[in-house]
């Protein structure tokens, strides 16, 4: 065990993630800023994850592993390595995502230049289950929301790294952009003000909404973070059944209503945030204009009868990458071991 406090606390939650997790963790170990510890909490996997998470930590002072006696859910375990947290940042990290050897030190290097900023991301592209980057969507940049007019992109006011905390919520809330940011390096200090994930899907884009109310996002303007579409991602689930068994297994409700729920909590962290009247009226008027979107009532209504999921869009990602990126012919998922540390 390393002795001291780090800089950076990275967050490692896993449950069953044996085809990827070596690979994670190595991505993680190699971040060439040296001083942070690395969280990994296994919410009892019952394949190979424990003997390689073990066999990482053994080999390395920064890895703190810990294992749990039952699958409590995503969204517990997420906040469990959250609480272990001692360093100034913290970063949430995927099992099956990577990261670039400077993706830390970039990131960190805005935010202690920048008191403003309270969280930063770079820009970052998906890869398929094999590490092979996808043509389709690409580099993403989640700072700008853009809008298509007449065929043509329109930059808008709403963005993370505006001064202005409502034009930061409505950029989350009425954007086309993702929420990965949530695996962004943020101020731990702030963090903790915040309501982190809530027991259902698609809280993590409420959490970064009201990082929004908080402050200022940067962007590191590289290509550090990759994303992994596979078949067995949890943004591949596709209904609200499977969505909530990821959340929390335990949990004998059922959320046939997880949307609703989603709006109740934007209006609790406009709430509960401390914001100037004009400025929250206008976060208020944003919730308005996302309730009332009409031409998708059609679309919603259809999918919470048939009980789909929210979100889920990996599906059509997979699908796409299926098409123009043939299976290899050894694609046997294989339980890697470390090879160095």
């Amino acid at each position: 065990m390393r002795t001291g406090r780090a800089k950076l606390s990275i967050g490692l939650p896993v449950y069953n993630g044996q085809n990827y997790v070596a690979e994670a963790i190595e991505s993680l170990l190699a971040q060439t800023c040296g001083d942070f510890e690395l969280l990994i909490s296994d919410n009892a996997s019952t394949d190979g994850t424990e003997s390689i998470c073990r066999a990482y930590a053994e080999r390395d002072s920064r890895i703190r592993y810990s294992r749990h006696e039952c699958n409590r859910g995503a969204c517990w375990n997420f906040k469990h390595v959250f609480a272990l947290a001692q360093g100034e940042y913290f970063k949430w990290a995927a099992h099956d995502d990577l990261c670039a050897p400077t993706f830390a030190e970039r990131c960190l290097e805005v935010l202690q230049c920048n008191p403003d900023v309270l969280w930063c991301f770079s820009r970052f592209s998906h890869i398929d289950p094999w590490g092979r980057t996808l043509p389709d969507p690409g580099t993403c940049d989640l700072s700008y929301v853009d809008e298509p007019r007449n065929g043509s992109p329109r930059p808008t006011p709403w963005t993370r790294a505006s001064a202005l905390a409502w034009q930061r919520f409505t950029g989350v809330l009425l954007g086309g952009t993702s929420s990965l940011d949530n695996y962004a390096l943020v101020r731990t200090a702030v963090m903790r003000k915040t309501g982190l994930l809530q027991p259902y899907y698609g809280s993590d884009k409420v959490f970064v909404a009201e990082l929004c109310l908080h402050g200022r996002y940067a962007e590191v303007p590289e290509t550090l973070f990759f994303v992994r579409v596979h078949p067995d991602g949890s943004g591949a689930l596709p209904t609200e059944a499977q969505q909530a068994a990821f959340i929390n297994p335990l949990s004998t409700r059922h959320y046939r209503l997880t949307r609703f729920l989603l709006l109740r909590a934007y209006f609790e962290i406009i709430r509960r945030a401390e914001l100037p009247a004009g400025q929250r009226a206008r976060c208020l008027r944003a919730l308005f204009w996302y309730l009332f979107q009409v031409r998708k009532w059609r679309r919603v209504l259809l999918s919470m009868l048939r009980g789909t999921g929210v979100g889920g869009g990996y599906l059509e990602t997979l699908h796409r990458m299926q098409e123009g990126h043939p299976i290899p012919p050894d694609s046997t998922a294989k339980t890697r071991t470390p090879s160095k540390v």
